[in-house]
């Protein structure tokens, strides 16, 4: 944390898994302390939290509780917690109590998203949910059962779902005396995510809306991509009176792709976004996954993009 401060970041991000919930949540209002301590904002996400967010952490209450799973429209039912279930949104509200009580600033609801074929071994285009819970919900929306194909329909009940889900959320942070950050996926696929942004962005009690436009991981210009991307946040942040917030990728970059860092963060200011964060702490080093290349390199040229001073000083 005091290395964050030095060098001129002003907010930092914990990861509060399952396995933190369970095992460390004192350790975690710890941290929370000692990062208030050297000036630094705070925000605590639900890192793989049911695997129904981002993170790459495994859940504990999924395996506990698998029957209120998403079911791929297979009929395959994994270990992904399902937003029409209320056993699984209590947990999450539970997770959020604890989060809220560890003082944390913000609550950063980290890509909310249906579950992710690659993670469970089905076809990239394979699609959730459709368990007993969103059957029922969706019969007594429209009248009928819920196809197995993504339908007008499905692809509207399936937004509208995880919109409501994340309202939810927002609104029990807010009850409980906290502030939310909601960070939605950009609509790539048009699959697992929340396409439709405005009801997050309205949503009562929110504090701040972001996402993180990944250009290299999607493989998209990097000033289009990040460039549109913090227009559509700052646009939606304008409208409703809240924070707008963007992401820098920070992993499977390498020291080559220093112009890339420097353009994506100047694209996302010039959209009018100050509040700009990366994922992650030393560009990654620590995770093998991410594949970050020079790590040490990268993490020099973020910190030089994101405040300004010079790579190495």
């Amino acid at each position: 944390m005091e290395d964050l401060a030095e060098r001129g970041f002003t907010g930092v991000l914990h990861t509060f898994s399952e396995n933190d919930f369970n095992w460390y949540r004192e350790q975690m209002t710890r941290i929370v302390e000692v990062s208030h301590a050297v000036g630094l904002q705070v925000q605590v996400n639900p890192w793989g939290l049911g695997h129904a967010f981002g993170g790459e952490a495994e859940s504990l209450f999924m395996t506990q509780h698998p029957e209120v799973g998403q079911v791929f429209a297979d009929g395959r039912r994994v270990g992904a917690g399902c937003p029409s279930q209320p056993a699984f949104v209590e947990f999450v509200k539970r997770w959020a109590d604890a989060a809220v009580a560890s003082g944390a600033d913000k609550i950063f609801w980290d890509e909310p998203h249906f579950a992710h074929p690659s993670r469970f071994g089905q076809p990239d285009d394979a699609w959730t949910c459709i368990c007993e819970a969103c059957g029922a919900a969706f019969r007594e929306r429209f009248g009928g059962p819920m196809p197995t194909e993504l339908t007008p329909e499905v692809r509207a009940f399936r937004d509208d779902l995880l919109a409501t889900f994340v309202r939810d959320l927002v609104a029990h942070v807010d009850s409980i005396g906290g502030r939310s950050t909601v960070c939605l996926l950009p609509p790539v696929d048009g699959v697992h995510a929340i396409d439709t942004w405005e009801p997050i962005a309205a949503a009562p009690g929110l504090d701040t809306i972001a996402t993180d436009p990944y250009w290299s991981f999607f493989d998209a210009d990097v000033e289009q991509f990040v460039g549109g991307m913090s227009r559509r946040i700052a646009d939606l942040a304008a409208a409703n009176e809240v924070t707008p917030q963007i992401w820098i990728q920070g992993f499977m970059l390498g020291p080559e792709q220093e112009g890339e860092i420097h353009a994506a963060a100047a694209a996302a200011r010039a959209a009018g976004v100050e509040d700009l964060w990366t994922w992650g702490y030393e560009a990654c080093g620590h995770m093998s996954h991410l594949r970050t290349r020079e790590p040490e390199r990268v993490w020099e040229i973020l910190t030089s993009a994101l405040t300004g001073r010079p790579a190495g000083g």
